[in-house]
């Protein structure tokens, strides 16, 4: 059966229903009642664009806390969220994605369908590896264990912030989604090794069938080509490229789709915004009305990486 699952951005000040609400400000923490989980993940929104995304099911909810763990069940749709000290991530990492996907399989909620991970120090050095590939070999090992298919990715967000602590939160829901990948990119799991002694491990966007019409969970999409980063130190040949990125996923999920209905701008530089803004303007200038957009500083995976965009279409 087609989950019912509902999402959109909305202004602060918004009555919002019981769901997943994601807050982007300086503040850092998961905050949970009976129907509701709020996340604030460290980082930052671009004012004045201060929205909050906000997900939810169809009838009562459920919730169920034991820090670090905060779970919010709906008949068809499940969302959890957990939260931890970043050090060591690799352990760390590996313990939430055990502790998430579990709960989920408990709960019947056996596909995670969209995933967030959020860190400090993307870069930094732990015990000798960059921390990036730390956070990949720890995921890859916890879905090793819970023996998830690389067919069965879910769409997957990881930026580095500037507040210590470790965030995932996910979506799962009780039929699949169909993973979708990028014509123009080689599988993040199947990058060389170069990149992380473990190669990063989701797919590059979901397609959910909800029962309102088709979902499209697009992963934080970068000026990747192949598995090589293009144009460095040329933001905006980058956001040429990212846009592309975005298009060829549409593409291949279904061009009858609609266009996103938000897309979220992690910059590396606040001061890139304008000109990364009318990249996307121009892109998407016969779709009316465009997606509504938020901004966020925020650091991608790779060092000479100046953007990336995730997004939802529906």
């Amino acid at each position: 059966m087609a989950p019912h699952l509902h999402n959109r951005l909305v202004s602060p000040g918004t009555t919002l229903p019981d769901g997943l609400h994601v807050r982007l400000d300086a503040s850092a923490g998961i905050h949970a009642e009976s129907g509701q989980i709020e996340v604030t993940p460290g980082l930052e929104a671009l004012p004045p664009d201060l929205y909050i995304e906000n997900w939810w099911g169809d009838g009562p909810a459920r919730g169920t806390s034991a820090a670090p763990l905060h779970l919010l069940e709906f008949d068809d749709v499940l969302f959890a969220a957990w939260q931890g000290p970043d050090h060591p991530l690799r352990e760390q990492t590996k313990q939430a994605y055990r502790q998430l996907l579990n709960a989920c399989r408990e709960r019947r909620f056996e596909h995670p369908a969209r995933i967030w991970n959020y860190f400090s120090d993307i870069h930094g050095d732990e015990q000798g590896q960059e921390r990036y590939q730390a956070f990949c070999i720890g995921r890859a090992e916890a879905l090793e264990t819970l023996e998830v298919p690389l067919g069965s990715m879910p769409a997957a967000t990881a930026i580095g912030t500037r507040q210590p602590g470790l965030f995932v939160y996910l979506i799962a829901t009780r039929a699949p989604a169909r993973a979708i990948e990028n014509p123009r990119q080689v599988s993040a799991y199947h990058y060389p090794e170069r990149y992380s002694p473990r190669s990063p491990a989701f797919a590059r966007a979901t397609l959910l069938l909800t029962a309102t019409g088709p979902m499209l969970m697009v992963s934080g999409t970068a000026s990747i080509v192949g598995h090589e980063s293009r144009h460095p130190d040329d933001v905006v040949a980058q956001a040429r490229e990212t846009v592309a990125n975005l298009q060829a996923l549409h593409d291949t999920a279904g061009r009858e789709l609609p266009g996103p209905s938000w897309l979220r701008v992690y910059l590396r530089r606040p001061e890139d915004r304008a000109a990364v803004a009318g990249v996307i303007a121009e892109h998407y200038k016969a779709m009316k009305p465009g997606p509504v957009i938020q901004w966020a500083q925020g650091d991608i995976c790779r060092p000479e990486l100046l953007l990336e965009i995730e997004g939802v279409h529906a």
